[in-house]
């Protein structure tokens, strides 16, 4: 698989963990960036850029739906998943620009399925 740069945004230590672990797996030699926050991501995603930004919906004093809007309004391309335990957001992150909506859970499956798809592999 090619290697990509992957930015990670949540704020639950545990999920940030295994979402990383997952992609690690998925995508050996990519560059994974994690942040437990939205404005730590979104500068690292300004300065650096990503591929693709896997985002919590919850995340202290910015949100993931928030982060989504500020991206897309300054032109940012890239796809985006909002990731949430909450299903009611989705038209929330969907209208904010998200590419995909998957709700939380252990399954990773969903998950993986969804960033192969969006990365074209």
């Amino acid at each position: 698989m090619k290697a990509h740069r992957i930015t990670l945004a949540d704020d639950d230590p545990n999920a940030l963990f295994l979402l990383h672990r997952m992609v690690e797996q998925l995508y050996p030699g990519s560059s994974i960036s994690m942040f437990s926050n939205a404005e730590d991501a979104l500068a690292h995603i300004r300065d650096t850029g990503t591929d693709i930004l896997i985002t919590n919906h919850g995340m202290g004093r910015m949100n993931g739906t928030e982060l989504i809007r500020i991206l897309r309004a300054q032109k940012v391309e890239i796809p985006i998943v909002m990731v949430s335990g909450d299903p009611r957001v989705y038209n929330e992150a969907m209208d904010a620009g998200a590419n995909a909506f998957i709700e939380k859970s252990l399954d990773m499956t969903s998950i993986r399925n969804c960033i192969q798809q969006l990365l074209g592999e």
